[in-house]
């Protein structure tokens, strides 16, 4: 029986919230590889997913979920298992329309379902749908500028909106926004906008100061308080740490050299890494926190099964520090070169292919959902991909959790 795990793709309103995740059907090849299978199997198998084995408040949390639906699900209206005030149904492009998938699409808006149309084309055989539309899906990976503008102008001020998908660049965003799109779906935001002659923001500096300091061996325990006293925030995030529940203290500390002291090294590297992630992230989107905590515990976990159980701090930094270019809108090897990671997470951070720098290509293909590059690698750590899946999603629940923490931290 083949191995059916879900890829999530996060979707974002114009203010670069997230709007809500596309939820991807993947299944287990016999040969290592992606399986195009059965498009009612695929979708039957996300609603079933995400009813039962990944609920979907474990997987998109008060978001939308956009599942894709055949014309076979939509006219037995197999969507209606999903609450209708989650569940927006994301009709293919495949599906005709044709008297009874008009009259299911009537039926759908009755029941007060949100509509997508995947990859729009604007076509005579499609625009019957434009009835019951709420959202036109753009790809902006094959249409160029001239296509793009032609949607905007055409439904600009129309009932429908505008989602532009597959958006991989701040530049792909920038044209959407500018056109007019509401929605916008990729990974744009885990890249960095690089500006030359940019300055880094002051705060920004003393952050990742303080990252260089907290991974310098031997830790010098001096020149991390001075860092603290000079930034009244990392006072404030090590204090209320201290003193919160997290680590089980009995009495309030007043003391940064006392607290230091009691946190150890490792507890220290992973719990101001997080706070300093996250002040990084201040002026970026929160998915892009969300992103590096996943990253981070997926790693963290997945060390231990693959025989690296000596090396999970490296593993849960090595997560953290994959979106450093985003964060810092510089070259990564620009990043990585100011901060003195061991040589094995900054191989790992560079794409090399070692022992870390597979865990990492396994939660990146993981995330997007890509299978083909997921299971070979999957089986190459001798891991099934349902054991992928489980650390990813108990990955998924540990960041939801974690991101108020991290972002009070």
């Amino acid at each position: 029986m083949a191995t059916v795990f879900l890829g999530r793709q996060p979707i974002f309103d114009r203010q670069k919230n997230v709007f809500g995740y596309e939820l991807l059907h993947r299944s287990s090849g016999t040969v290592n590889a992606y399986t195009h299978v059965d498009g009612d199997v695929a979708s039957t198998d996300v609603i079933r997913h995400s009813l039962n084995t990944l609920p979907l408040a474990q997987i998109v949390g008060d978001r939308q979920a956009f599942i894709n639906i055949t014309r076979k699900l939509l006219v037995e209206q197999t969507y209606s298992l999903l609450p209708n005030n989650r569940a927006v149904v994301e009709l293919l492009e495949s599906v005709e329309a044709d008297d009874e998938v008009l009259a299911a699409c009537r039926t759908l808006k009755k029941a007060d379902y949100i509509l997508a149309l995947d990859d729009f084309a604007d076509t005579s055989e499609c625009r019957p749908l434009l009835d019951y539309a709420d959202l036109l899906k753009i790809d902006f990976l094959v249409s160029d500028q001239a296509r793009r503008q032609y949607f905007a102008d055409k439904y600009f001020r129309s009932r429908v909106q505008l989602l532009a998908e597959k958006v991989e660049t701040q530049a792909d965003f920038d044209e959407a926004f500018q056109l007019g799109y509401s929605y916008f779906q990729g990974y744009f935001f885990c890249k960095p906008e690089i500006i030359s002659g940019r300055e880094v923001p002051s705060y920004k500096q003393n952050y990742l100061m303080f990252i260089q300091e907290l991974n310098r061996s031997p830790m010098n325990f001096t020149r991390l308080e001075q860092i603290i006293k000079s930034e009244l925030s990392l006072t404030t995030k090590l204090l209320r740490y201290l003193n919160s529940a997290a680590i089980g203290l009995r009495f309030r500390l007043a003391s940064i050299q006392r607290a230091l002291a009691l946190l150890g090294e490792g507890p220290l590297r992973k719990w101001a890494s997080l706070a300093a992630i996250s002040a990084l992230g201040e002026d970026k989107p929160q998915e892009l926190l969300a992103t590096s905590l996943i990253r981070a515990r997926f790693c963290e976990l997945l060390a231990p099964k693959v025989g690296l159980a000596n090396r999970v701090l490296d593993a849960f930094l090595l997560g953290l520090f994959s979106t450093m270019d985003a964060l810092m809108d510089q070259p990564l090897a620009e990043v990585i070169a100011t901060i003195p990671v061991t040589p094995e997470v900054s191989s790992a951070l560079m794409g090399e292919d070692t022992p870390l720098g597979r865990i990492l290509k396994l939660i990146l293909a993981i995330e997007r959902g890509n299978a083909t590059v997921a299971e070979p690698l999957a089986k190459g750590m001798n891991l099934s991909m349902a054991e992928a899946s489980v650390l990813y999603t108990q990955s998924l629940r540990w960041a939801d959790d974690g991101i108020q923490e991290a972002l009070a931290a």
